[in-house]
């Protein structure tokens, strides 16, 4: 059994028209930027859960109903949980019509006494129709388990009856004879204890200061023991701690010799490291590789673990992976009448690295991507943990007229071969896509590095407005689109512009326009400059701008290319040039002198352009010189230095700026 699908109304950030969320079975994603309704979602979800007294971690509160436009706070809020591969046994929410599903809903209200004052109450009810009752037996049989962003593992790991430890042994150990067996070792324990010496002069020491206390008045005595000898007793008390992997053999240890020895065969090279002091070794997989050891010598290396550390002494992202761990292992072991098993987990990211990350997301997949009892849905903020969870697992909360909207990616608009496109190509750096505010789509490696300058240039720094840069490293804009258009408004859920060559003059069918692949800068260039002013745009550049003006996406075409644009513009020649000498200083001396010794500023451009695209592989570093040089004409004008002809933005690449941080403003680089 999973959740399928959720609905939320007037709870938190969520208004009267509320949420939809769908989920898939096994493992699943919400995320957004800050404040989007991530936490409130799990806590929502949380609620739903506990709506069985005994059950309750969490509680709604009149804090919890929604506050509209006007600030006016509603007075009544509505959960309602579908799932799915429901079994017949759960009859309160099982759907006889759809025999598969099931529901239950929860609708909060304010009730106010005739003292005036105002309590939050809830009705329950299973299946479509209210009025129908759920027992604590329905609630029973769905287990959920909560990880929040703040939270403090070692103190969720810590002896107690409730802690995630003392639920797995619980969950281990069904059978009442070994837990009878268990109990009868602890007694042993205790007595055996009792009987030493020290504890004997304890107790003696405490009655013989109660009897001088109280003198034949009350005549109190107690008795000292460990804990009471039952099976709760055990797992109360059962607690973790953590052991080295690595452990230190000196020089002088007699098993120095015997591991250098072995040492001296690869296989074993992996689990043993030199040190000025000694050895190290990795005694777990040292001792399972099959190394010829005598049993005494097992035993000695065993001893070196013998020193632990308390868990408050690891890193808090280990503790948390020893969580997660726990929780996990507990619901993958069969219980009668669960049906259920949630794991709700806020940021399972925090305190990771990205390695780590990557390697927790693959042991969900491999563990629960297809699980029948065990779904987690997880908070996130990580571009790794969202490039790796695939699109159809993916929930995005945004915010639309400053209210909170789920967009489910399942939804989206994709056929099959475009889903495996995009997750094929939505890594760590174009997921972030999901968390920007714009994004900015453009074709190859030069627009990625140029636009961050010129943004700065026209006072619109792109991380001030967090905007994403996206390069699609070609030109297949149409997935991204698609999986940025809501499909019920058939609007971006952020601002998007799209960045692209027109490609005139690219159809060879039309001779009176083509310009051939083969021509350098030095061809000759009577009637090129007739060939671009009369070209016809693209079919695909027309094809994305059609698509585009229909979905609140904004196309912005260049003539012909980028790097011609960018020559076009007369102050910019003497920048680009340079930037072309850093990486060509031979040939690209010769073009200088040629670009020289021309009159026509669009035969200047031409060379440039035509220079640059017969060394493409060299695209990126030319890019990246003249970045450094557009940078360095910034710090000189904020240091107050005058430039005479500074670099000019080109107007497509303006309008494309302005489209996704502010409205436009007329400024000298904008006509």
């Amino acid at each position: 059994m999973y959740i399928k699908k959720i609905s939320i109304k007037n709870f938190r950030v969520f208004d009267n028209i509320g949420v939809e969320v769908i989920f898939k079975q096994g493992v699943n994603a919400i995320i957004g930027e800050n404040n989007s309704g991530k936490s409130a979602l799990i806590d929502a979800i949380r609620i739903a859960f506990s709506a069985v007294t005994y059950k309750k971690d969490i509680y709604f509160n009149k804090s919890d109903f929604h506050i509209n436009i006007h600030g006016k706070r509603e007075n009544t809020a509505q959960i309602d949980i579908y799932l799915e591969n429901v079994p017949k046994y759960l009859i309160e929410i099982w759907n006889p019509e759809d025999p598969s599903t099931g529901e239950f809903h929860l609708l909060f209200y304010i009730d106010v006494n005739p003292s005036g004052i105002e309590k939050v109450k809830y009705k329950a009810w299973g299946g479509k129709i209210e009025g129908n009752t759920l027992s604590v037996d329905t609630f029973d049989a769905m287990n959920i388990a909560f990880l929040g962003a703040l939270r403090n593992a070692e103190n969720e790991l810590k002896p107690s009856r409730t802690s995630k430890l003392a639920n797995l042994l619980t969950t281990i150990i069904t059978d009442d004879d070994k837990r009878i067996e268990l109990v009868k070792e602890l007694q042993k324990a205790n007595n055996v204890i009792l009987n030493m010496e020290p504890i004997k002069r304890t107790k003696e020491i405490i009655n013989t200061n109660l009897l001088d206390i109280e003198q034949d008045l009350l005549s109190q005595q107690i008795d000292v023991g460990l804990v009471e000898p039952n099976f709760e007793s055990i797992t109360a008390s059962l607690r973790s701690w953590i052991v080295p992997r690595w452990c230190l053999i000196d020089n002088n240890n007699n098993l120095y010799n015997k591991i250098i020895a072995i040492n001296k065969d690869k296989h074993y090279s992996k689990y043993i490291n030199d040190c000025e002091n000694g050895i190290y070794i990795d005694i777990n997989g040292f001792l399972h590789s099959n190394a010829v050891l005598s049993d005494s010598e097992k035993t000695e290396i065993l001893s070196l673990m013998n020193y632990t550390f308390e868990l408050k002494q690891n890193g808090l992202g280990y503790n948390n992976l020893l969580f997660m761990s726990t929780v996990l292992g507990d619901m993958s072991l069969d219980k009668k009448g669960i049906f259920l098993n949630l794991f709700t987990i806020e940021e399972p990211e925090a305190h990771l690295h990205p390695q780590l990350q990557e390697l927790l997301h693959n042991f969900f997949e491999k563990k629960y991507k297809k699980s029948t009892s065990i779904q987690v849905i997880y908070t996130s903020h990580s571009p790794t943990l969202v490039s790796k969870i695939g699109i159809d697992a993916i929930n995005l909360l945004y915010k639309e007229n400053h209210t909170s909207r789920c967009y489910p990616l399942a939804n989206a608009q994709l056929d099959e071969k475009e889903k495996n496109y995009l997750e094929k190509y939505l890594d760590v750096t174009k997921s972030q896509i999901f968390f920007a505010k714009g994004i900015i789509f453009v074709e190859g490696i030069s627009e990625a590095l140029l636009l961050p300058q010129m943004a700065k240039i026209l006072q619109r720094p792109l991380d001030k407005y967090a905007i994403e840069i996206v390069n699609v490293d070609g030109t297949s804009f149409n997935p991204f689109v698609k999986i940025l258009t809501l499909p019920s408004s058939q609007k971006s859920f952020a601002k998007a512009s799209i960045i692209t060559d027109d490609d005139r003059c690219s159809n060879k069918k039309d001779e009176d326009t083509y310009i051939s692949k083969d021509l350098d800068f030095d061809c000759d260039l009577t009637g090129l400059s007739i060939k671009i002013n009369n070209g016809n745009q693209s079919d695909r550049f027309n094809k994305i701008k059609n698509l585009c003006s229909k979905l609140d996406i904004n196309v912005f075409g260049a003539v012909k290319t980028f790097e011609y644009e960018l020559a076009i513009e007369k102050n910019n020649i003497p920048y680009i040039l340079d930037a072309i000498k850093s990486v060509f200083p031979q040939v690209g001396q010769s073009l200088c002198q040629r670009v020289d010794s021309e009159t026509n500023n669009m035969n200047k451009a031409l060379m440039i352009w035509l220079f640059i695209r017969a060394r493409d592989k060299n695209k990126g570093e030319i890019a990246q010189s003249l970045s450094r040089i557009i940078q360095k004409q910034i710090d000189d004008l904020e240091n107050g230095i005058k430039i005479d002809n500074p670099f000019i933005v080109p107007n497509y690449i303006a309008h494309a700026i302005y489209a996704v941080t502010e409205s436009e403003e007329k400024t000298h680089n904008v006509n």
